[in-house]
Protein backbone atom coordinates (compact mmCIF):
# COMPACT_ATOMS: atom_id res chain seq x y z
CA UNK A 1 0.00 0.00 0.00
CA UNK A 2 1.45 3.43 -0.72
CA UNK A 3 -1.33 5.00 1.96
CA UNK A 4 -1.21 3.28 5.33
CA UNK A 5 -3.71 4.82 8.22
CA UNK A 6 -3.91 7.64 7.43
CA UNK A 7 -6.01 10.08 9.01
CA UNK A 8 -5.77 13.82 8.46
CA UNK A 9 -8.31 16.57 9.32
CA UNK A 10 -8.57 19.84 7.14
CA UNK A 11 -11.19 22.76 9.39
CA UNK A 12 -12.88 25.43 7.71
CA UNK A 13 -10.99 28.28 7.22
CA UNK A 14 -7.32 26.53 7.98
CA UNK A 15 -4.16 26.05 6.00
CA UNK A 16 -2.43 23.10 6.23
CA UNK A 17 1.00 22.69 5.27
CA UNK A 18 1.81 18.75 4.11
CA UNK A 19 5.82 17.54 4.06
CA UNK A 20 7.06 14.63 3.34
CA UNK A 21 10.60 13.64 0.77
CA UNK A 22 9.91 12.38 -2.44
CA UNK A 23 7.64 9.00 -2.70
CA UNK A 24 6.42 9.91 0.62
CA UNK A 25 2.46 9.65 -0.55
CA UNK A 26 1.35 13.18 -0.49
CA UNK A 27 0.14 13.80 -4.13
CA UNK A 28 -1.15 10.53 -3.98
CA UNK A 29 -2.94 11.05 -1.31
CA UNK A 30 -4.22 14.45 -2.87
CA UNK A 31 -5.34 12.46 -5.89
CA UNK A 32 -7.23 10.19 -3.74
CA UNK A 33 -9.21 12.85 -2.82
CA UNK A 34 -9.73 14.97 -5.82
CA UNK A 35 -11.06 11.77 -7.70
CA UNK A 36 -8.05 10.92 -9.91
CA UNK A 37 -7.04 7.70 -8.24
CA UNK A 38 -9.52 5.11 -6.57
CA UNK A 39 -8.87 4.61 -3.12
CA UNK A 40 -8.61 0.78 -2.04
CA UNK A 41 -9.85 1.57 1.65
CA UNK A 42 -11.01 4.29 3.80
CA UNK A 43 -13.44 7.40 4.19
CA UNK A 44 -13.29 10.75 2.87
CA UNK A 45 -15.63 13.52 4.47
CA UNK A 46 -16.55 16.67 2.98
CA UNK A 47 -18.40 19.02 5.30
CA UNK A 48 -19.51 15.87 7.30
CA UNK A 49 -21.00 13.70 4.25
CA UNK A 50 -18.73 11.11 2.92
CA UNK A 51 -17.87 11.44 -0.84
CA UNK A 52 -16.24 9.31 -3.39
CA UNK A 53 -15.47 11.34 -6.42
CA UNK A 54 -15.49 9.52 -9.64
CA UNK A 55 -12.99 12.35 -11.44
CA UNK A 56 -11.67 15.48 -10.91
CA UNK A 57 -14.37 17.39 -12.50
CA UNK A 58 -17.18 15.68 -9.96
CA UNK A 59 -14.73 17.18 -7.14
CA UNK A 60 -14.56 20.28 -8.54
CA UNK A 61 -18.36 20.45 -8.62
CA UNK A 62 -18.71 19.41 -4.60
CA UNK A 63 -15.90 22.48 -4.33
CA UNK A 64 -12.75 20.62 -4.01
CA UNK A 65 -10.09 22.02 -6.50
CA UNK A 66 -6.37 21.09 -6.75
CA UNK A 67 -3.53 23.28 -8.57
CA UNK A 68 -1.13 20.64 -9.70
CA UNK A 69 2.67 21.44 -10.43
CA UNK A 70 2.16 20.81 -13.88
CA UNK A 71 0.03 22.97 -15.08
CA UNK A 72 -2.27 21.78 -17.62
CA UNK A 73 -3.63 24.79 -20.02
CA UNK A 74 -4.66 25.17 -23.30
CA UNK A 75 -1.75 27.36 -24.68
CA UNK A 76 -3.54 28.48 -27.35
CA UNK A 77 -6.72 29.69 -26.06
CA UNK A 78 -7.22 32.81 -23.75
CA UNK A 79 -7.50 33.04 -20.72
CA UNK A 80 -11.07 33.30 -20.02
CA UNK A 81 -11.12 30.02 -22.63
CA UNK A 82 -8.98 28.70 -19.63
CA UNK A 83 -11.24 29.51 -16.86
CA UNK A 84 -14.25 28.63 -18.23
CA UNK A 85 -13.17 24.90 -20.15
CA UNK A 86 -16.00 22.53 -19.29
CA UNK A 87 -18.35 24.78 -18.62
CA UNK A 88 -18.79 27.65 -21.06
CA UNK A 89 -21.79 29.43 -20.74
CA UNK A 90 -23.73 29.79 -23.44
CA UNK A 91 -27.28 30.93 -25.06
CA UNK A 92 -29.07 29.33 -26.91
CA UNK A 93 -26.59 26.63 -27.87
CA UNK A 94 -24.10 29.60 -28.78
CA UNK A 95 -21.25 30.71 -26.13
CA UNK A 96 -22.03 33.46 -24.94
CA UNK A 97 -18.50 35.61 -24.65
CA UNK A 98 -19.67 38.61 -23.78
CA UNK A 99 -21.23 37.29 -20.33
CA UNK A 100 -17.74 35.03 -19.92
CA UNK A 101 -16.09 37.94 -20.57
CA UNK A 102 -17.53 40.15 -17.13
CA UNK A 103 -17.31 37.21 -14.94
CA UNK A 104 -13.73 36.80 -15.73
CA UNK A 105 -13.31 40.47 -14.82
CA UNK A 106 -15.37 40.08 -11.70
CA UNK A 107 -13.65 37.50 -10.58
CA UNK A 108 -9.67 38.78 -11.47
CA UNK A 109 -11.31 42.06 -9.15
CA UNK A 110 -12.09 40.12 -6.72
CA UNK A 111 -8.47 38.70 -6.24
CA UNK A 112 -6.99 41.85 -7.34
CA UNK A 113 -5.79 40.03 -10.42
CA UNK A 114 -4.83 42.52 -13.50
CA UNK A 115 -5.39 40.55 -16.38
CA UNK A 116 -6.90 40.65 -19.56
CA UNK A 117 -9.14 37.95 -19.99
CA UNK A 118 -8.67 38.01 -24.18
CA UNK A 119 -5.00 37.47 -23.21
CA UNK A 120 -3.76 33.96 -24.66
CA UNK A 121 -2.16 31.83 -21.93
CA UNK A 122 1.02 31.19 -23.90
CA UNK A 123 1.67 35.52 -23.81
CA UNK A 124 1.60 34.56 -19.61
CA UNK A 125 4.98 33.73 -17.32
CA UNK A 126 4.59 30.33 -15.63
CA UNK A 127 3.58 32.38 -12.07
CA UNK A 128 0.91 34.33 -14.15
CA UNK A 129 -0.66 31.20 -15.69
CA UNK A 130 -0.42 29.76 -11.89
CA UNK A 131 -2.56 32.38 -10.66
CA UNK A 132 -4.77 31.93 -13.22
CA UNK A 133 -5.56 28.47 -12.45
CA UNK A 134 -6.03 29.71 -8.53
CA UNK A 135 -8.70 32.27 -9.84
CA UNK A 136 -10.20 29.08 -11.49
CA UNK A 137 -10.33 27.37 -8.57
CA UNK A 138 -11.67 30.20 -6.65
CA UNK A 139 -14.35 30.53 -10.00
CA UNK A 140 -15.68 26.80 -8.35
CA UNK A 141 -16.28 28.42 -5.26
CA UNK A 142 -14.01 26.10 -3.93
CA UNK A 143 -13.80 25.26 -0.43
CA UNK A 144 -10.71 22.99 -0.35
CA UNK A 145 -7.69 23.99 -2.77
CA UNK A 146 -5.04 22.02 -2.72
CA UNK A 147 -1.76 23.78 -3.52
CA UNK A 148 0.58 21.69 -5.27
CA UNK A 149 4.37 23.05 -4.77
CA UNK A 150 2.88 26.41 -6.17
CA UNK A 151 6.41 28.93 -4.75
CA UNK A 152 8.61 26.35 -7.47
CA UNK A 153 8.35 28.39 -10.25
CA UNK A 154 7.53 31.94 -8.47
CA UNK A 155 9.94 34.73 -7.28
CA UNK A 156 9.92 36.39 -3.78
CA UNK A 157 7.60 39.05 -5.18
CA UNK A 158 4.98 36.83 -6.95
CA UNK A 159 5.12 34.60 -3.52
CA UNK A 160 4.54 36.94 -1.18
CA UNK A 161 1.16 38.31 -3.75
CA UNK A 162 0.05 34.26 -3.54
CA UNK A 163 0.33 34.39 0.46
CA UNK A 164 -1.58 37.30 0.51
CA UNK A 165 -4.45 35.60 -1.75
CA UNK A 166 -4.27 32.65 0.26
CA UNK A 167 -4.80 34.35 3.68
CA UNK A 168 -7.30 36.14 2.39
CA UNK A 169 -9.87 33.82 0.79
CA UNK A 170 -8.58 31.58 4.64
CA UNK A 171 -10.28 34.51 5.85
CA UNK A 172 -13.98 34.13 3.67
CA UNK A 173 -13.97 30.22 5.15
CA UNK A 174 -11.65 28.60 2.17
CA UNK A 175 -9.23 26.00 3.23
CA UNK A 176 -6.13 25.26 1.71
CA UNK A 177 -3.73 22.20 1.45
CA UNK A 178 -0.06 23.50 0.94
CA UNK A 179 2.38 21.32 -0.42
CA UNK A 180 5.88 22.45 0.00
CA UNK A 181 9.29 21.56 0.90
CA UNK A 182 9.93 24.68 1.97
CA UNK A 183 10.05 25.14 5.45
CA UNK A 184 10.20 28.54 5.66
CA UNK A 185 6.93 28.96 4.00
CA UNK A 186 5.05 26.31 5.88
CA UNK A 187 5.96 28.07 8.93
CA UNK A 188 5.23 31.20 7.78
CA UNK A 189 1.65 30.17 6.11
CA UNK A 190 0.73 27.47 7.43
CA UNK A 191 -1.93 26.31 10.68
CA UNK A 192 -1.14 22.98 11.21
CA UNK A 193 1.60 21.04 9.66
CA UNK A 194 1.19 16.77 8.57
CA UNK A 195 4.31 14.72 7.48
CA UNK A 196 4.49 11.66 5.78
CA UNK A 197 7.06 9.14 5.47
CA UNK A 198 6.75 5.85 3.40
CA UNK A 199 2.94 6.31 3.13
CA UNK A 200 2.91 6.89 7.35
CA UNK A 201 1.90 10.45 9.49
CA UNK A 202 5.03 10.58 11.40
CA UNK A 203 3.93 14.29 12.46
CA UNK A 204 0.60 16.11 12.72
CA UNK A 205 0.53 19.13 15.00
CA UNK A 206 -0.27 22.95 14.94
CA UNK A 207 2.42 25.24 13.66
CA UNK A 208 2.69 26.82 17.03
CA UNK A 209 3.67 23.48 19.06
CA UNK A 210 6.43 21.96 16.62
CA UNK A 211 10.04 23.33 15.42
CA UNK A 212 12.57 23.18 12.71
CA UNK A 213 14.13 19.70 13.81
CA UNK A 214 10.66 18.00 14.78
CA UNK A 215 10.13 18.26 11.37
CA UNK A 216 13.05 17.02 9.72
CA UNK A 217 13.07 14.03 12.03
CA UNK A 218 9.45 13.19 11.02
CA UNK A 219 10.62 13.16 7.46
CA UNK A 220 13.89 11.42 7.37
Amino acid sequence: AVLKEVNIRLPRGTILGLMGENGAGKSTLMKCLFGMYTKDTGTIRLDGKTVDFKSSREALQSGVAMVHQELNQCLNRTIQDNLFLGRYITNCGVINEKVMYKKSLELFHRLNFTFNPKTPIRNLSVSQRQMVEIAKAVSYNAKVIVLDEPTSSLSEKETVKLFSIIRDLKKKGVSFVFISHKMNEIFELCDNIVVLRDGDVTLDKPIPETNLDEVVQAMV
